[in-house]
């Protein structure tokens, strides 16, 4: 994977992302077919093997956490997601019909 500065994006929805969520500062790549995703965290991805990532949602969902919650934007971004993906997810109304609502926490 190829480590990428988030002013290398051009995509509309990639860029306002980072916009968003400039605050964590986690790292962005092109995997090896040229998608563009948060760098996994090996640690994450290694727990997470196996697991039944459904279940995972469901924990968040059962303590109140919403999509619009970073403990659940960070499982997302841990396990190396892709800007698309992670855009349908967290921005787009027909997923996450309270999106227009996300506070990013600041540092």
């Amino acid at each position: 994977m190829k480590k990428i500065t988030y002013e290398y994006l051009t995509d509309p929805e990639h860029i306002e992302i980072v916009k968003t969520e400039s605050h964590h500062g986690h790292e962005l790549v092109f995997d090896k077919t040229g998608t563009v995703r948060w760098k996994p965290d090996p640690l994450v991805c290694e727990k997470m093997n196996g697991m039944n990532f459904n279940n995972v949602i469901e924990e968040f969902l059962y303590r109140g956490l919403d999509k619009n919650c970073e403990e659940y934007r960070k499982v997302y971004r841990d396990i190396g997601y892709s800007l698309d993906g992670y855009w349908e997810i967290f921005y787009w109304e027909v997923n996450n019909p309270i999106a227009g609502q996300y506070i990013p926490n600041q540092k």
